[in-house]
């Protein structure tokens, strides 16, 4: 009981803290509402917690004993994710009849390959294989430690996209929506910054 209640506290805080997968998923909410968001947390959940249970699964090892694999996948997705602060940085919402903004949303891909190319992804899944499991673990336990990640990482991307949706009411007019965009693009690019920095 004591292990499954420190996966979850593991789970939550890493899950609901600032990341680029969060920032994305309110900007979405904000521009596009809850329903179109769904393909993006859904498939970020995926992308997550399929690299936990590869890592688990013994792909942590072969990462340790070639650690520049990592330097490179930083690059790599940091490189990705700097795109997507642009692109949100960018976006121009155009008002249509019913006054909603009409923006494309992320797909279910997309939300997967956020994470696969998110620095920060990888660096709590090795953290929590690490604290959480061992080569010896049995596989019953490394599914667990997923499961509860699953529900965990749904609900708290979820609840960035909700912010989204309140952060929407006090945006009126383009200009605002605009605005927000650009905020969060360079909030998304501080994100990842940083993020080369606890990495390198």
């Amino acid at each position: 009981m004591t292990q499954l209640f420190a996966m979850t506290v593991f789970a939550f805080v890493t899950s609901i803290s600032p990341g680029p997968v969060n920032i994305i998923a309110t900007v979405t909410g904000a521009n596009c509402g809850y329903i179109r968001t769904i393909p993006h947390i859904t498939g970020a959940t995926i992308g997550f917690v399929s690299i936990l249970f590869l890592l688990g699964f013994g792909l942590a090892q072969i990462i340790n004993e070639v650690p520049y694999l990592t330097e490179i996948l930083t690059y790599i997705g940091g490189s990705f994710l700097l795109y997507l602060a642009y692109k949100v940085a960018m976006q121009n919402p155009m008002i249509g009849d019913d006054s909603e903004p009409e923006t494309s949303a992320p797909s279910l891909i997309q939300g997967i390959m956020c994470q696969w190319l998110n620095p920060k992804a990888w660096i709590v899944s090795l953290a929590g294989i690490s604290v959480f499991s061992s080569h010896d673990a049995e596989i019953n336990a490394l599914l667990l430690f997923c499961g509860i990640f699953f529900i965990v990482c749904y609900a708290s991307i979820s609840a960035w996209a909700v912010l989204g949706i309140t952060i929407k009411t006090v945006l009126d007019t383009p200009k605002h929506y605009k605005l927000f965009n650009l905020t969060m693009g360079l909030l998304l690019a501080i994100t990842v910054v940083y993020t080369f920095f606890i990495s390198g």
